[in-house]
């Protein structure tokens, strides 16, 4: 037996999104011949490509900033906001429902998310964000399959996060050759989350996503999937290598075990399986 312990040279992959932070935007970047990132450092958004339009996958933070990024980036990939459809929603906290009213109004859209969803924006917003300004159009159900054009997404209900969380399964096509991309939809823990319902839901996920033949990930926080390196890839790879979001089927549910891991590391400190509340820290000499 060998007397040394062979470790990673990969880093930790406990990073979590920084929010309150104003971080620089990265350019549109097309990562897929039908699917675009728009993101900072902290949050990120997609832009779904079909013969019938565009699917906008979550709309990042409420603020003129987020707003403007996502315009702007329909215009870097060819289109116009009329041209956006549907506007899908993982999950009802301000960073991923952004200034829905505004992107309405600018595209025509469609919004589609889960109804408890809906009723968590509106009239329970969590942390700092205000309350959703818009109403769903379409409210998506565990199983649905959200279809413009040529392309079906399909919508899987992953309460844990939130209670009525969905993550999706995202065709795309890779100079032409198709995979499928897993978007798991809340990323953290928040106080008050269930564990074992997070845990319950990320089996579910990852079973459906082994039967679909999904291939690879994506994130709507770039710190849970290195998303910023791994588009700046894109804009700068050369003919004839791989695209980094092309994994197989292997490597995503590997990939999944990292939010097991974390599960498990907050299952030490909350054995109940109810995430505590967060408290300032203060150092026991500063309690006497």
């Amino acid at each position: 037996m060998s007397s040394y312990e062979i470790r990673s040279w990969r880093r930790p992959s406990d990073r979590k999104p920084e929010f309150g932070v104003v971080h620089p935007f990265i350019p549109t970047t097309k990562i897929f011949d039908n699917l675009s990132i728009i993101s900072d450092s902290c949050d990120a958004c997609f832009l779904l490509e079909t013969t019938k339009g565009l699917i906008l996958i979550d709309a990042m933070e409420p603020e003129q900033r987020f707003y403007d990024a996502i315009i702007q980036g329909i215009a870097d990939i060819g289109y116009q906001p009329q041209d956006v459809k549907i506007i899908l929603i993982t999950h009802g906290h301000g960073d991923h429902y952004g200034a829905m009213a505004a992107l309405k109004k600018a595209t025509g859209a469609k919004l589609y998310m889960g109804r408890l969803e809906e009723d968590l924006a509106k009239n329970h917003p969590v942390g700092r964000f205000p309350a959703m300004d818009a109403d769903a159009d379409v409210y998506i159900e565990d199983g649905d399959d959200v279809v413009l054009g040529d392309t079906k997404v399909r919508c899987i209900m992953t309460p844990g996060h939130t209670q009525g969380c969905f993550s999706f399964i995202i065709p795309v096509t890779d100079e032409g050759v198709p995979h499928k991309m897993g978007l798991w939809g809340g990323t953290g823990l928040l106080p008050g989350v269930n564990i074992f319902q997070y845990l319950d839901s990320l089996e579910k996920y990852k079973m459906i996503c082994a039967e679909e033949g999904v291939d690879g990930a994506i994130s709507n926080h770039p710190p849970c999937d290195d998303g910023v390196i791994r588009a700046q890839m894109c804009r700068e790879i050369g003919d004839g290598l791989p695209n980094p979001y092309v994994w197989t089927t292997e490597i995503f549910l590997n990939y999944n075990k990292r939010f097991e891991k974390m599960c498990q590391n907050m299952l030490k400190a909350a054995p109940d399986g109810i995430v505590p509340e967060r408290r300032e820290f203060v150092p026991e000499d500063a309690k006497k």
